[in-house]
């Protein structure tokens, strides 16, 4: 019997290497090894809080943790299920190199794989510290409101926004603004808007990598209508004695535009300047001064333009001059005698002098022959109080037919006798 088994060993050997290559043979002629590409792998970072547990923030470059291609050589038997989700790819954040690029490891979770590799075999990382800052938010206007119309006082619900991310990318933003489009608007907007950042040069930053508290804040949009009107300015204190003030305050803008609610505005017809802001007092010659509105408006009325806020306002102011007028007697007459009296007067020189004083201009066109006087009894009973009136003897003033800007220096006065007449 043991003869019969090791009889022909190496024959007995041979037959069996060979059945193993017939096998092999028939099995690769059934079931091949073939490669499978697939694309567009993600790469799961593992143990990433290493990183962002120590402050720091990290951003994976190039898109490399994304393989492009991954080649997998298997049996054709188990490529034919093979799908995308079968590959695995992972970096290890524990792996971490001095360049900040971390290995890739590709498996699958099925068996019999032959081989598998990809198109890149690193994630680059750029890893920096993270900060935080807070802006105080801006809220600003786009577009035109309707004609007639500006755009008044805007207000958040709030004036801060806090922003985190990466410090180079945090240190880019230097403002944070939200804008609402106020295009053919006649009246108050309350809107939520969208925050944006910016850089210095207003260009708008990618918020992508940064995180903010808030994302959108309300906001409020005062539409103010506009009108026209005018400036009038008063005239105060104490002229100089001997010198007069020439006409109305002279102004740089006699009306300026403001701007408010409809209901404040149809009640405004002038911007009146209270006389204590231009003082004449000790002046002898033209004041000349600048005077700021914008105390005097009405209260929640504005200035549409900023340069109108300071008016220039000039008072002409000249000395008086005395001419001296000889008043013929008979050019005093008395006037209005009640029914029933006779009234005379004396007192008069034959020719007398008045002395009148106003600016050069009025005083010297005078002259005597046009000057007349007049005792006006109405007019000095009622002056009196006077009902009737009675007989007697009364020193009145003599009224002179001179111009508006002209006054006596000193009263003339006659004697007034009133009699009644004999029936």
């Amino acid at each position: 019997m043991k003869n019969k088994l090791t009889n022909n060993v190496g024959l007995k050997l041979a037959s069996v290497f060979f059945a193993v290559i017939l096998w092999l043979v028939v099995t690769g002629i059934n079931n091949p090894t073939i490669p499978q590409t697939f694309y567009n792998i993600p790469v799961e970072l593992l143990h990433t809080e290493l990183i962002t547990d120590s402050g720091q923030m990290y951003e994976v470059l190039e898109g490399t943790d994304v393989i492009s291609r991954v080649t997998v050589r298997a049996p054709s038997s188990v490529i034919k299920d093979l799908k995308d989700e079968n590959i695995i790819a992972t970096a290890d954040v524990r792996e971490l190199s001095s360049l900040d690029t971390i290995s890739i490891k590709l498996t699958t979770n099925v068996s019999n794989i032959n081989s598998i590799s990809g198109s890149n075999d690193i994630v680059k990382l750029k890893i920096e510290d993270r900060r935080s800052k807070a802006l105080t938010l801006k809220a600003t206007t786009s577009g035109q409101v309707e004609s007639g119309y500006i755009i008044g006082d805007i207000t958040t619900d709030q004036n801060l926004v806090r922003i985190s991310g990466p410090q180079s990318v945090i240190d880019t933003v230097a403002k944070a603004s939200v804008d609402v489009n106020v295009t053919g608007i006649t009246s108050d907007i309350v809107t939520n808007g969208e925050i944006k950042l910016y850089d210095a040069e207003d260009n708008e930053v990618d918020t992508s990598r940064i995180t903010q508290n808030i994302k959108s804040v309300g906001v409020k949009v005062s539409i103010w209508q506009k009108a026209a009107v005018p400036v009038r300015f008063t005239v105060g204190g104490e002229i100089t004695q001997g010198y007069r003030v020439i006409g109305e305050p002279q102004t740089d803008k006699e009306t300026v535009e403001i701007a408010g609610k409809a209901s404040v505005l149809r009640n405004i017809s002038a911007i009146e300047i209270p006389a204590e802001a231009v003082d004449i007092t000790d002046q002898l010659e033209d004041l000349v001064t600048e005077v700021d509105i914008r105390p005097y408006l009405p209260e929640n009325v504005f200035l549409v333009n900023q340069d109108d806020a300071f008016c220039t306002v000039t008072v002409h102011i000249e000395p008086e001059v005395l001419k001296r007028l000889e008043i013929g007697e008979e050019r005093v007459r008395v006037t209005n005698i009640p029914e029933g009296y006779n009234a005379s007067i004396s007192g008069l020189e034959e020719s007398f002098v008045i002395e009148v004083i106003g600016l050069s201009q009025d005083v010297n066109a005078l002259q005597a022959r046009n000057i007349s006087g007049v005792v006006d009894i109405q007019k000095w009973m009622q002056e009196q109080e006077m009902e009737h009136p009675e007989a007697g003897y009364y020193t009145v003033p003599v009224d002179f037919n001179l111009p508006d800007n002209v006054v006596l220096r000193d009263a003339v006065t006659v004697m007034l006798h009133i009699s009644e007449l004999e029936e």
